[in-house]
């Protein structure tokens, strides 16, 4: 069966109609479906809120950081500096990695991949002010003698204490001081939360503060604090308020006291109601502080003060917290050759079901980076967070959000893996040829992680790890 065809010249002049046709329908519905170019960023709508809520707390009159940057005039200088810092996730100071291990934190400050290029598209536009009328109503921010946890637990502090007053010379090596104070505490109370501070003109040279308790305590309680370090312990001993009718049986405190409280660029101090833990302080115990500090060209007045808040009598938190440096035995063993990359890991036994409060790394100058890995008694590992670029100029303090903070079975052990830069490529480096080891001083070095452990019953952790699981797969089905 043939089929008729159109004569080529009648063919030719249906496929220019026909093309021409379709070109038009073509223009048209391309003008209708492309999306009208959006507008550039602007100071006013776009980022200065976020400013607000990321920066100001650091950058604003009166703050930590070299520059205010709450106003269009304030931040318009630096916007090229701006970019480059956000993009590489220098600033806000946030170095945990995000593409491995836990990702859910209490206190996360860092930036989203939308607010990033929100700021650098405003940028690259010239950072236009946009209009005025935009701007959101100016943050107040409470004064530096203001307690940062006064608003959480909405009163505040039950107790502050002072430590006594130390100078720091104008110039000077890094300095370890340590004093001591009584507060006048008339009865044993439990502990739901601490914050830290230098006061006033004191933060210039505080690098960190860490508050020590000097109490004591029953056999069972001091067995139990020991048996941590080597792997075996009965967390039990910790449940009943350690309040002793008998003196006698109280054993006097160890000459390095117990951790209780820590400030450091990057953080304030310690939360235990969140996890219905507490410390314990026992009436007419000592308070001690560990202060390194740095001269900054001028003789310095020290002083630190750290607040209490206390649970209300009679109400007895369920878990006594413990404040634990992870790695800190082994990281004594730190002999770094001048001119390398040096790598040590650390392992630590949990001698009991734990939960974790906190991830936070601790190094000096030439610390590069930091991780901490879970090894189950099964065998399998998991990274639980890490740190690939790490600033020895902030302490950050990586709070775990109360429903990621790991829940971890007796038995696991704690890897940390701690790099040191003792090259010259390493900026902060004091003298790549040098043999560096452990110590103290910001030349010497360290490789530890500080946490907050609360060890729980067995029981517990069934519990709290069957309901992570059923809450789990309630939000798979969702």
């Amino acid at each position: 069966m043939s089929r008729r065809r159109r004569p080529w010249p009648a063919l030719v002049a249906f496929a220019l109609v026909c093309g021409v046709a379709t070109a038009g329908l073509t223009v048209a519905r391309a003008h209708a479906q492309t999306p009208a170019r959006p507008s550039a960023p602007t100071w006013a709508k776009d980022i200065a809120p976020i400013f607000q809520e990321r920066c100001e707390i650091c950058h604003r009159q009166e703050g930590m950081a070299p520059m205010p940057l709450a106003t269009y005039a304030e931040v318009r200088p630096w916007v090229r500096s701006v970019k480059r810092r956000v993009e590489t996730r220098d600033m806000p100071p946030w170095y945990v990695d995000k593409t491995v291990g836990i990702q859910r934190f209490a206190n996360d400050q860092s930036l989203s991949d939308r607010e990033i290029d929100l700021i650098s598209r405003w940028v690259d536009a010239g950072a236009p002010l946009g209009d005025p009328r935009d701007l959101p109503k100016p943050k107040v921010w409470p004064a530096d003698d203001v307690w940062q946890f006064a608003g959480y637990f909405g009163r505040p502090p039950d107790l502050i204490v002072r430590s006594p007053e130390y100078t720091m010379p104008a110039v000077a090596q890094d300095r370890w001081w340590e004093g001591r104070g009584t507060p006048s505490v008339p009865e044993d109370r439990w502990v739901a939360g601490t914050e830290t501070r230098p006061v006033r003109r004191s933060r210039k040279v505080v690098h960190h503060a860490t508050t020590h308790l000097f109490q004591k305590e029953t056999a069972e309680v001091r067995a139990f604090q020991r048996s941590v370090r080597v792997g075996q312990a009965d967390p039990a001993v910790l449940y009943p308020s350690p309040k002793i009718d008998d003196p006698a049986t109280l054993l006097d405190p160890p000459p390095e006291g117990s951790v209780i409280s820590e400030w450091a660029v990057g953080k304030n101090g310690e939360l235990y109601v969140e996890h219905d833990a507490g410390q314990f302080l026992r009436a007419g115990s000592q308070i001690g502080w560990d202060i390194h500090l740095s001269a900054a060209g001028e003789e310095t007045p020290v002083v630190i003060e750290t607040a209490f808040w206390f649970y209300p009598k009679g109400q007895l938190p369920k878990y006594r917290a413990l404040i634990n440096a992870v790695g800190y035995a082994q990281a004594k063993e730190l002999d770094i050759p001048p001119g390398q990359v040096s790598r040590l890991e650390a392992y630590t036994t949990l001698p009991a079901p734990a939960i974790l409060l906190n991830f936070q790394p601790h190094m000096h100058l030439r610390g590069k980076a930091f991780s901490m890995e879970a090894i189950y008694p099964d065998g399998r590992t998991e990274v639980l967070n890490s740190v690939p670029q790490y600033r020895f100029n902030w302490h950050i303090n990586y709070v775990y959000a109360k429903d990621a903070a790991p829940v971890l079975p007796k038995g696991t052990i704690l890897k940390t893996t701690a790099w040191h830069d003792n090259t010259a490529a390493n900026k902060s480096n004091p003298d790549p040829t040098q043999w560096v080891t452990f110590g103290q001083r910001s030349v010497d070095e360290m490789a530890h992680a500080n946490g907050v452990v609360v060890y729980i019953t067995q029981e517990d952790y069934e519990r709290i790890t069957t309901e992570r699981r059923k809450a789990a797969a309630t939000t798979q089905q969702q």
